[in-house]
């Protein structure tokens, strides 16, 4: 039984913990922050929104995964708006957050466990970009880190995933 709604995907291809992921669009909220190692800065401002924090002091369930990319030197910290909501029934946020429309497609996913730290990122995604070289796939810059468990939850039991975009031109 999972705790969270999580984002639909349909799975086209698996080779061990990495897959071929095809992704409907979806709705996230969204802050900025300075990048740190563990990609965990933005959390609270997102947390706050759904907590009630937006112009209609709505509470909004949890959702997983919470993504995680670096924009322009900066980290951007996101959570999938619930499937439920239409984009215009969507609260508008106040503060420091803002709404986005992800287009779906297809992702090159890399899932692994283990802590949230920028040597087990780097490990994992070195790990990818061999698959993309060895396998010939073509992907844009769009890089996510998606972790699905809270902070709290022992590191080998955390998933973690690294998510690109597949170039499908």
């Amino acid at each position: 039984m999972r705790m969270f709604e999580t984002i639909n995907y349909l799975v086209d291809y698996k080779n061990k913990n990495i897959e071929i992921r095809r992704y409907p669009d979806f709705n996230i909220v969204s802050t900025k922050s300075q990048i740190d190692e563990n990609h965990s800065n933005g959390f609270n401002e997102v947390f706050n929104y759904i907590s009630g924090a937006n112009h209609k002091q709505e509470k909004i369930k949890m959702t997983t995964p919470v993504i995680s990319n670096v924009v322009d030197d900066t980290l951007v910290t996101s959570f999938v708006i619930p499937r439920k909501y239409d984009k215009k029934d969507i609260p508008l946020p106040s503060n420091n957050v803002y709404l986005n429309h992800v287009e779906g497609g297809k992702f090159l996913v890399i899932r692994f466990s283990g802590k949230w730290s920028k040597g087990n990122f780097e490990k994992n995604d070195l790990l990818l970009q061999k698959y993309v070289i060895e396998h010939d796939i073509r992907i844009t810059n769009e890089k996510y880190v998606l972790r699905y468990q809270p902070p709290f939850i022992p590191s080998f039991l955390r998933r973690n995933e690294i998510m690109y975009r597949i170039d499908e031109k």
